[in-house]
């Protein structure tokens, strides 16, 4: 019988608890059973996760409840800190493993590999969250746009784990960190189930109004990637380049491109206003220093 390391699936939350039951439900059937999870619950949660925590852990789930999220960066450092894994998972609370995931991690960095992207399958129930599953088809294997979710241990120690201070793209920050050290990073055939639930427009684009003003730190640190993820091009062109799915899915792509259209006007607002805020901070800086 092989001997695989300890996997740690670290879970940043907030009020979540109805996510987290399918959550912690599809880790109670995974085929593996050589890994812990770790809920780092947002200080301000009410919502009875701790309850559901001890559920599963009486129903025989090693499950840890943390409840000391501040940030997603944050929140996946501090649970990081109580793993007691090898191999760190980092998943969000809306997110399903598959039954072979979590095993198939563990075989990989075994393997060679120092860290791992995962394809994601979304879902949902309305008609954005479809136009959400057909953008994450489009960019399966697109490297400047997915970001690996499981690490060596003694690797995200080595780099700093996640950024505290980053907002926009913490998880991308860690991807390109540890690109940039040169370790090996492969990929695994099982996937993630992402769940989207009842995506509305405006609460896309409210999202991507408030982490794009948060974007300056991540330029800093990643000029190259920020120019990219920003260029609305690059991402045009790889909706075209997928074109068949115009023919597949006429009402989804037609709804993609005007969902990513208002995403990145969104997304450049955030940041004008952003930059504006920090000008006038600036300002009655300097004046009331005069």
């Amino acid at each position: 019988m092989t001997s695989h390391p300890v996997v740690s699936v670290i879970v940043p939350a907030y009020d979540s608890a109805p996510l987290l039951r399918d959550f912690l439900g599809a880790c109670q059937a995974s085929q593996s059973r050589d890994f812990e999870v770790i809920i780092n619950d947002d200080l301000r949660s009410t919502d009875g996760t701790p309850a559901l925590v001890e559920e599963f852990r009486t129903g025989g789930l090693d499950v840890t409840y943390l409840q000391e999220n501040r940030s997603m960066a944050q929140g996946r450092k501090r649970g990081a800190a109580e793993a007691r894994g090898s191999i760190l998972l980092h998943l969000d609370s809306d997110m399903k493993v598959t039954p072979g995931l979590i095993g198939e991690c563990a075989d990989l960095l075994a393997g060679g590999f120092d860290a791992l992207v995962i394809p994601e399958e979304s879902f949902g129930t309305t008609f954005w969250a479809r136009c959400k599953w057909l953008e994450k088809k489009i960019y399966d294997g697109v490297e400047q746009i997915e970001s690996l979710r499981c690490v060596r241990r003694d690797i995200y120690d080595k780099l700093g784990g996640h950024n505290e201070r980053m907002v926009f793209s913490e998880d991308k920050d860690f991807d390109l960190r540890v690109r940039k050290a040169g370790y090996a990073i492969g990929r695994t055939r099982n996937f993630l189930y992402h769940n989207e639930g009842a995506l509305r427009l405006r609460k896309t684009m409210h999202k991507k109004l408030g982490y794009s003003g948060t974007a300056d730190l991540f330029a800093a640190e990643h000029p190259e990637a920020y120019r990219w993820q920003t260029n609305i091009f690059h991402r045009f062109g790889l909706y075209l380049k997928n074109f068949r799915y115009a023919f597949s899915h006429p009402l989804l792509y037609g709804g993609l491109w005007v969902m990513k259209i208002g995403e990145f006007g969104f997304g450049a607002l955030g940041q004008v206003r952003h930059r504006l805020a920090v000008r006038k901070l600036d300002g009655g800086v300097r004046g009331g220093a005069a």
